[in-house]
């Protein structure tokens, strides 16, 4: 019914590994109100969100597991959330023992698992306008996960090209470049992709887009 409740749905759903206390989500969403007032906002939101989901306390498996001094998304409940199943491949990247990642191939499969699942910034086209504590946790995520998803863009790339895959190294070079447009290297690399299979004219456009 409202961007709270939805922010609140947001919040729980993307930091279900946390029980959160009744002040701290108060403060997130309504830093602005007295105390009172904003657990008096929060009750109403959780209120509305519970009704949304059709998710009270008889619920055989709730999605909101809500407590008198906490709320926690359930984790074991029955959902699926594309940024958990992300963070969870990003994670198994980064502690896999390897020799460099992008000669790994599971944790390429890893790599092309997220190209597939990231489709947009994190909430994109969201925002809680009088919330600047939510703002700025909602901006590290999208922050984290961009950069994440650009590190395995970049490993996809390398490993297409050196496999003389020169197609699916630009497509995967094409959109590194567009989540990162200041990134310098990556615009030098799609540029040697397409000198390389002979097209000067369209690295020599990459070229004047970069400059």
């Amino acid at each position: 019914a409202t961007e709270k409740a939805r922010a609140l749905l947001a919040y729980l759903a993307a930091e279900a590994q946390f029980a959160h206390s009744r002040e701290a989500l108060a403060d997130l969403l309504w830093p602005d109100q007295p105390e009172a007032r904003a657990r008096q906002s929060l009750r109403q939101a959780l209120s509305s969100l519970r009704q949304a989901l059709q998710d009270d306390d008889g619920h055989p498996q709730p999605l909101l597991l809500v407590g008198r001094e906490v709320i926690q998304f359930n984790a074991a409940s029955d959902h699926w959330l594309d940024a958990a199943e992300f963070r969870r491949l990003a994670g198994e990247r980064r502690t896999h023992r390897h020799r460099t990642p992008e000669g790994c191939l599971p944790c390429l499969r890893r790599a092309e698992r997220m190209a597939r699942l990231y489709r947009g910034a994190f909430l994109d086209h969201f925002a809680v306008r009088d919330s600047a504590p939510f703002e700025e946790w909602m901006s590290l995520e999208r922050e984290w996960l961009q950069r994440e998803m650009v590190q395995a863009l970049d490993d996809l790339t390398t490993f297409h090209a050196r496999r003389g895959e020169p197609g699916i190294a630009r497509d995967y070079a094409y959109r590194q470049v567009a989540l990162d447009p200041w990134r310098e290297e990556s615009h030098a690399r799609l540029m040697r992709l397409l000198a390389a299979d002979g097209q000067r004219s369209a690295a020599l456009v990459q070229y004047e887009t970069c400059r």
